[in-house]
């Protein structure tokens, strides 16, 4: 059964005109006011002023525009069909159970106890509807009848219809949207709007991005997994990405429940969200004389309309079609055999697909990257260290710029309102010996935040200046807007792996606060503008130094989380030292780009290192909790990322184990032992009706479930 196409434009009323006046008067003022969205309330209102939107009525309309809604209807503008665009918002347990409630009440005299059908109604489990099986077809029906067969229409309060909605939908989780055997091309062809993406987390049954929103926060709203019942949570399928690789490092995108991942080397898989069948695969042939850091990873995918985005290894940017992973473009970014290689996942901002490249230990010069989203046209580059007369070369001595480094190799954040993208920037080359690069080594070390519409540089702020113990600022940007001296203020939180724990106005890039979340030794003190004092333990020498924190940080990779119901940033941290040394004969005329250059090596001191997660107060960076690894390893100082949940809940990997704790004290909840090691980030949305948590770990990925959908 195919969805109801829009309807046709027709005349409207004098009624329609009344009601349509009092809804945009209501919009317009509250612009002024500061609601969040006018503009695209205005947009669809006009929809449904020019007859686009038929089959809703105004006061459905208004009241799901009202900002107190749990139902975001903006993608409309996008796709003014309704039964595509609109979708339950009521989906856990408790709504589950409620609409069961309602069903029997008010349903099953006539279609069974079970919807099996009876001798007035037909059955509604194990075949198509007549109305179409979308979230919106179902709950019209229910609320206004349908109309030649006898159905009335049920009052039972729109949060009821609601509720009714999710416990048919669970009992029908083997047919698509559209009522009819889950197919492929029938669910991929949606498309995903720039403007969609900006309201990621209004929608959250997807996972629109590596970060799951464009402000960094890994946070869903989704709780039918909670803290009350997470301890029943149960393997829902796993798949063998069939790689060879010790562990796969991305994080899984989902959309209309359809998941895109890589699997290293250089594959791309699309995937059902909720049995796991593979639907297509893309492999990419690579070359065998790639320079590679540290190991054959890939973080993930971007998507944007019909197309999924992914760098490559071999320092590509391909485009497929998400119908049938197809290759629509794919353009070179840079020369691999320059040393330049990507691992990071792409970030869809706008019309724009931004990359950034690895590389740091081969003597490149990093940069940000922008292109057209349609065609793989480039249409700006930033590069991270300056060349002479541009802002920043002062801060390289003689030609250290050439193979400065400043690899981008891990996703940024964005600003829609600000039109900023926020990029980390790592080492400066060589990584452990400064001598031969004199000066800051701006932008290593740093953040950079650029307009997104041109690239253009609008301000930066240095970690570490002449960072000489490999301490990339390669960590995730977290957006938020707190309350600073009883004034909302547009914030920056960044854990970083030097060991302090900043807060930065991220308009200006104005220093707000910075303390350490580890222990440190390099730095008596952050001074009033951000900038370290250092100690005499600060720099490598020929002997070695002692240093907090070590190679691992502080922060790495792993991704931070923040939570807004519990006030807390999770933040993933190793706090162990590292033995620092340098070469004293280092000669800079023989450095070549694209050739290893470390300047030196640095030691673990053969102790057990100690990992964990830190829940940090956003402003102040105090510690609330912290979850200490039972049996800390030596050599070993990764952790998995985070994932924190509306449920009051934080997820992440230890080792092999995955593990759920309460989000406001830490305690532990969960965890299972699934035998490969986890380095990546957990991800949450809905499948089949329920809510789904999802995590790779070794070479296999799984996703668990509620025990609520389990016999579904």
């Amino acid at each position: 059964m195919f969805l109801p196409n829009p309807a046709p434009r027709r005349r409207f009323g004098n009624r329609a005109k009344f009601l349509a006046i009092t809804v945009l008067t209501a919009i317009v003022g509250s612009a002024f006011v500061g609601m969040d969205g006018a503009r695209w309330r205005l947009e669809v209102v006009a929809l449904k002023v020019t007859g686009q939107l038929r089959d809703i009525s105004w006061l459905e309309l208004s009241t799901m525009m009202s900002p107190s809604s749990r139902i975001y209807v903006g993608a409309l503008r996008d796709n003014p069909n309704p039964y595509a665009v609109i979708r339950n918002p009521y989906t856990s347990e408790e709504d589950r159970a409620a609409g069961g409630e309602l069903f029997r009440a008010k349903c099953a005299g006539c279609h069974g106890a079970t919807a099996e059908g009876g001798p007035y109604a037909p059955m509604l489990v194990g075949r198509p509807l007549r109305i179409g099986d979308s979230d919106w077809a179902i709950y019209r029906a229910i609320k206004r009848g349908t109309p030649g067969v006898g159905m009335p229409a049920v009052d039972i309060g729109e949060l009821g219809t609601w509720r009714v909605v999710t416990y048919l939908r669970s009992m029908r989780s083997g047919l698509d949207n559209h009522g009819s055997p889950k197919t492929t091309h029938a669910r991929v062809g949606s498309g995903v709007s720039a403007s969609r993406l900006e309201n990621a987390p209004s929608n959250p049954g997807d996972w629109l991005m590596y970060s799951g929103r464009y402000q960094g926060w890994r946070y869903s709203t989704l709780e039918e997994i909670n803290r009350s019942n997470v301890a029943r949570t149960e393997l829902a399928w796993a798949l063998q990405l069939g790689t060879a690789a010790e562990f796969v490092e991305a994080t899984p995108v989902i959309v209309d429940e359809i998941m895109y991942l890589t699997a290293p080397p250089g594959d791309v898989l699309a995937v059902d969200a909720g049995t796991g069948e593979v639907l297509w695969r893309k492999s990419r042939q690579l070359p065998t004389d790639m320079n590679l850091c540290c190991g054959a990873v890939n973080r993930g995918v971007a998507v944007l309309n019909n197309r999924i985005f992914a760098g490559t290894l071999d320092a590509h940017l391909v485009a497929l079609n998400a119908a049938d992973g197809s290759v629509a473009w794919e353009t070179e970014v840079a020369d691999y055999k320059q040393g330049y290689s990507i691992t990071s996942a792409p970030l869809a901002a706008r019309d724009l697909i931004i990359i950034g490249v690895s590389g740091g230990e081969f003597g490149i010069r990093g940069f940000v990257d922008a292109y057209d989203a349609a065609t793989g046209e480039r249409r700006w580059r930033f590069y991270t260290i300056p060349a002479p007369g541009e802002p920043g070369s002062e801060t390289w001595g003689g030609d250290s710029w050439k193979i400065g480094g400043g690899p981008t190799w891990l996703t940024g954040s964005f600003d829609p309102d600000l039109g900023l993208l926020y990029w980390g920037v790592g080492n400066p080359s060589p990584d452990f010996n400064g001598d031969v690069r004199p000066g800051d080594n701006l932008f290593t070390a740093s953040v950079v935040a650029l307009e997104v519409a041109t690239g253009k540089l609008r301000w930066h702020f240095q970690f570490t200046p002449h960072d000489q113990h490999d301490w990339d600022s390669n960590q995730i940007p977290i957006l938020a807007d707190l309350p600073v001296n009883g004034e909302t203020q547009r914030l920056m939180l960044w854990a970083n792996r030097n060991g302090f724990y900043y807060v930065l106005d991220r308009a200006t890039g104005q220093f707000l606060h910075g303390s350490p979340y580890v222990k440190q030794n390099w730095a008596e003190r952050l001074d009033d503008t951000g900038r370290p004092v250092l100690t005499a333990t600060a720099a490598p020498t020929i002997h070695g130094t002692l240093t907090w924190p070590g190679l691992s940080g502080g922060a790495n990779w792993w991704s931070p989380s923040f939570n807004p119901q519990s006030n807390l940033v999770y933040v993933p941290f190793a706090d162990a030292p590292k033995i620092f040394f340098k070469n004293g004969d280092l000669d800079a005329d023989e450095l070549k780009a694209g050739e290893v250059m470390l300047g030196s090596v640095s030691f673990n001191t053969g102790d057990p290192l100690a990992v964990g997660i830190k829940a940090l107060d956003p402003l102040t960076g105090e510690i609330a909790w912290e979850y200490l690894r039972a049996r800390p390893r030596t050599n070993l100082g990764y952790i998995g990322g985070t994932l924190t949940t509306a449920g009051g809940l934080v997820f992440f990997g230890d080792m092999t184990e995955f593990v759920a704790v309460d989000a406001k004290d830490g305690a532990p909840l969960w965890r299972i032992n699934l035998g490969g090691n986890i380095n990546a980030s957990p991800t949450t949305f809905v499948a089949a009706g329920s809510q789904r948590i999802a995590i790779p770990a070794g070479n296999t990925l799984y996703v668990f479930r509620g025990q609520s959908d389990k016999n579904h």
